[in-house]
């Protein structure tokens, strides 16, 4: 294989979702300080409060640990190195921690990879239609813990610490490998064999300290090292959903498949707008799918969010607004009831009657870019206009122009 190329970021749509390559001008990740992030994760996860303990995952060589908490780090570590120099002491072998859902702990963390995401919607293959998702890679290893697999995400590798190599293949150079299975594109598919057992060449994606890497969600892969400790940030869009558990949902809530309506005999009672699959339940339904997509929409894809603090709105009048991230609503007329409109910010969604002046709102909202200002003075500030406003800013989405956080948020 030849080797993968450079692309500036203004150019990645060229390569998006087509093949590996490093990419140059997405962003310094260093202001996010991922291995504080990682240690307070660890912290987290020593004192039993991190609300989600199964994302954080240790892999060695067997046999595995007992327990992996003691070689997390804790909140009085501040150096890797030292760290990783310390757990490499403990385990006497290869390790490696994998933490999902990092997002979940970092505000900042959270809309630098929304940023991102957003910026792919304007791409000729669009933002992936699954799962968003950060997750930090620690440790150190001459070959990845997981062998070669091929997951169903685009992801985005930041270099923090060390060199990080990916070896990677094409779908279709190891195909023949891969175990029965009834749709392999679209699921993770791990073939349980070394790299060194494989005869195809991989093309060599190597990163260094503040470069990003970039594969595809069909390509084979896994990881490579030359021992020494790295330590890395991996955004994931996942390629795709499935949306039968989504329609399943909406059409319960629409009373679809609960008590008498789960039952029909004859053709005219499934036409009935008054029975469960009727019209009416059908709109319901629709409706309910309609919103949970705008809400999505709104996050980029992800659903572990971090908490983005209370607040209490301000007085719209007295202030401008400043965006905290692109595209801070997501919007559009309901689906099943075209006097209302549907908006979402941060995965916050309700719904209020469609009126020009609000419509006019809801636009520029959508247009603006993270850290621009709206000078509110120019539009007639409706309570329906005032709603949004509130919604944006309890959901962590634009701030008061010129006033102090007690959040944090800016």
């Amino acid at each position: 294989m030849t080797g993968p190329p450079e692309v500036d970021a203004a150019e990645f749509s060229s390569v998006w979702t087509r093949r590996p390559c490093r990419v140059r001008g997405l962003g310094d990740v260093r202001p996010l300080d991922v291995f504080g992030m990682f240690a307070r994760i660890g912290a987290e996860v020593r004192a039993g409060t991190h609300r989600r303990l199964d994302d954080v995952k240790l892999f060695t060589p067997p046999p595995a640990p007992a327990e992996h908490d003691a070689h997390l780090p804790d909140a009085a570590e501040h150096d890797f190195p030292a760290y990783a120099a310390r757990v490499s002491r403990e385990l006497g072998k290869d390790w490696s921690f994998v933490v999902n859902s990092a997002q979940a702990t970092s505000p900042e963390l959270y809309r630098h990879a929304r940023e991102l995401f957003v910026g792919l919607r304007e791409t000729g293959a669009g933002l992936p239609a699954g799962i968003s998702d950060c997750f930090i890679v620690a440790g150190s290893y001459s070959t990845g813990p997981t062998q070669v697999h091929k997951d169903t995400a685009e992801v985005f590798l930041y270099v923090v610490e060390g060199v990080k190599t990916m070896l990677l293949w094409p779908y279709e150079a190891l195909s023949e490998w891969a175990p029965p299975d009834p749709d392999p594109l679209r699921n993770h598919v791990a073939l349980k064999i070394d790299p060194r057992d494989v005869d195809v060449a991989p093309l060599r994606l190597v990163g260094r300290p503040g470069e990003v890497l970039y594969w595809p969600a069909s390509y084979w892969h896994c990881a490579e090292s030359d021992g020494r400790p790295s330590l890395s940030l991996h955004l994931a869009a996942h390629r795709y959903r499935d949306l039968t558990p989504v329609w399943a949902g909406a059409f319960a809530r629409a009373g679809v498949g609960a008590g008498d309506s789960r039952w029909v005999s004859s053709e005219q009672e499934l036409g009935g707008d008054g029975l469960g699959f009727g019209r009416a339940a059908a709109e319901r339904a629709t409706s309910a799918v309609h919103e949970w997509s705008l809400a999505r929409h709104s996050t980029a894809n992800f659903e572990i969010l971090p908490d983005l603090g209370r607040r209490e709105p301000p007085d719209w009048k007295r202030h401008e607004l400043v965006a905290l991230q692109s595209a801070p609503i997501s919007w559009a007329a309901d689906a099943a009831d075209q006097a209302r409109l549907i908006v979402a910010a941060n995965g916050r969604s309700f719904r209020l009657p469609h009126r020009d002046p609000t419509v006019r709102l809801l636009t520029e909202l959508a247009s603006l870019r993270a850290e621009e200002v709206l000078d509110l003075r120019r539009h007639d500030l409706d309570r329906e206009s005032r709603a949004v406003l509130d919604v944006a800013y309890l959901a962590g989405a634009v701030d008061r122009m010129g006033g102090a956080d007690p959040a944090g948020l800016t």
